[in-house]
């Protein structure tokens, strides 16, 4: 062991479309065809180790943070490398975003985790294969973010082409762009839903899954790159309405209530409203990606603060995990 602590942040995560595709008794083969953008905004974990016996603390201030989901990462972490099991482990959680509104805290937390554990016992080589490997197989056993980490894995904006590991022998497929745009988030306190409310549910599975193969079948049809970013603001908004997400827990106020911002603002030419899946939360993005004022943003999170909603302004992140 070349160091007890280590700290690391990594971005987290939107998902604007996707369809469910967890029906693989393999967890690397679990996942979602979809697209989303890779965010700079995230969760830094400090962990450290002790000579002990595998033990796991949890030392956090953050709301809906789940601890079962740091030691599955021990756990998940030690089938592979023994000497996981000859410390106490404790983590120190602290995360720009709220868990549980569609912004891929759960995945940055186990991706950082995992990394810390990886340096912390001198484990780096495959050091970013097997850190997505065990983080994303920790979010499937939680029934958490269905391509979070692989998308994390990638960065920029993504498009989730086959579900599952992109490592042999799975055949997860995943392909990713990149530029400099801000955006900002938008999210309603106390409204936070788990993944699992819809995964887990057959009616939203099979809503979900037609609205977003629909989708994905038109992204794919030409290059993945920057000239497709407004196929995939149109398609990320259809794939809001044909999903029904858009009309449940109290989504279509928030983008309502950003929409009339924009034009009270006279700036809706220049700005789009998607929602973050699955949160009570909504990403605004710029309709071109060479046409746009930064100072909009800032006005818009003034008019926000008398709205009961919260708000932060993010970039895209082009490498989330910096490893």
């Amino acid at each position: 062991m070349q160091t007890n602590s280590f700290t690391i942040k990594v971005g987290g995560h939107v998902t604007l479309l996707f369809s469910i595709q967890s029906n693989s008794d393999n967890l690397d083969e679990q996942g979602s065809r979809g697209a989303g953008i890779c965010i700079d905004k995230g969760v830094e974990v400090k962990t450290t180790a002790k000579k002990g016996n595998g033990k796991v603390t949890v030392c956090s201030d953050e709301k809906n943070l789940s601890a079962r989901l740091y030691n599955l990462v021990i756990e998940q972490t030690s089938k592979q490398f023994e000497a996981v099991n000859e410390y106490n482990w404790e983590f120190e959680i602290k995360s720009d975003l709220p868990f549980g509104q569609g912004f891929g805290c759960s995945a940055s937390g186990a991706l950082s985790a995992v990394i810390c554990i990886l340096r912390i016992i001198d484990e780096t080589d495959s050091l970013f294969q097997n850190a997505l490997t065990i983080a994303h197989r920790v979010e499937r056993i939680m029934s958490g973010g269905l391509g979070d980490v692989t998308a994390l894995g990638v960065g920029g904006v993504e498009l989730r082409l086959e579900p599952g590991l992109p490592f042999s022998p799975n055949k997860g497929l995943i392909l990713g762009w990149s530029a400099e745009f801000p955006m900002l988030l938008c999210w309603v306190n106390d409204e936070e839903r788990h993944t699992s409310e819809y995964i887990d549910n057959e009616n939203w599975k099979m809503k979900i899954s037609s609205a977003g193969e629909q989708c994905i079948s038109k992204l794919n049809k030409k290059k993945w790159n920057e000239d497709r970013w407004g196929d995939l603001l149109e398609q990320s908004k259809l794939f809001s309405e044909n999903s029904g997400m858009l009309f449940d827990s109290n989504r279509n106020n928030i983008i309502n209530i950003l929409e009339d911002i924009l034009n009270e603002l006279n700036i809706s030419s220049f700005w789009d409203v998607r929602l973050c899946m699955l949160g009570t939360s909504a990403i605004l993005l710029p309709r071109h990606l060479e046409k746009y004022n930064k100072k909009d943003l800032e006005k818009v999170l003034k008019k926000l603060k008398g709205l009961k909603l919260t708000g932060c302004i993010a970039h895209l992140n082009s490498n989330p995990l910096l490893i």
